[in-house]
């Protein structure tokens, strides 16, 4: 995949500032910009904790300027270089729909990633670029030959990334918004119809997409045990190809 950077942050840079550069990544479909004052919110709080100096929004408005979109959907992220007063901002294609289907394990472990009620601290250090633990689990589920994985006691949360499924016409969703909900933003960006959140997850017989931390949708073939239809059409939720 290609990546259309418009600035760096050097290895020296980040082994000298371990985990206080806040980041995150963000949906761009085509040339519309995402929305400033939320991405810059987003990063003030961390920087804030970390006692960082983050430039004015107008600063970053123009760092989003000057990404050279992909045509449909792109994943930009914006990164609030420690000690430097900057932002590095990458972007990166993304094929929205993907034909591949994926499997959702069932874990009897709770979520092992930075959740809504843990302390504040922790909350702030996953805004940063600090994310081996993430990093790490999606190393370890790939070697179990799955894309993600569930609490097999419950609340029904994806590790990394999101579900989506259709039921008596409703679209439900179910992720985990620390440190940003996937749901939430591909909304806001338009890319996907708006989806009620819910705790549950689906039930034998549902037709179930997995997003990605990357913004791609998979149909899922099985959680645990559970095999789920996969349908050879694209989600009717989706607004993109």
């Amino acid at each position: 995949m290609s990546t259309t950077t418009l600035d760096v942050v050097s290895v020296p840079h980040l082994v000298a500032h371990p985990g206080t550069s806040p980041s995150v990544t963000v949906p761009m479909v085509g040339a519309a910009a995402p929305d400033v004052d939320d991405v810059w919110g987003h990063l003030a709080e961390p920087a804030d904790f970390f006692g960082l100096v983050i430039p004015p929004v107008a600063v970053l408005a123009d760092a989003l300027r000057a990404v050279v979109p992909a045509p449909t959907l792109s994943a930009v992220t914006v990164t609030l270089v420690a000690g430097e007063s900057r932002f590095v901002v990458t972007a990166a294609p993304v094929r929205p729909v993907r034909s591949e289907p994926v499997r959702i394990d069932r874990c009897d472990v709770d979520v092992p990633l930075t959740l809504p009620e843990d302390p504040h601290w922790q909350r702030m250090a996953a805004r940063t670029t600090s994310r081996a633990d993430r990093d790490q689990l999606r190393r370890w589920l790939a070697a179990r030959g799955v894309a993600d994985a569930v609490c097999a006691h419950g609340p029904f949360v994806p590790f990394l990334g999101a579900l989506i499924y259709t039921r008596d016409g409703d679209t439900l969703g179910v992720d985990n918004p620390e440190p940003v909900s996937l749901l939430a933003q591909l909304q806001r960006s338009g890319a996907i119809d708006d989806v009620r959140r819910v705790t549950v997850g689906p039930a034998d017989g549902d037709t179930v997409w997995w997003l990605s931390p990357d913004y791609e949708l998979h149909p899922v073939s099985a959680i645990g045990d559970t095999v789920h239809p996969i349908s050879g059409d694209a989600p009717t939720f989706a607004r993109l190809p």
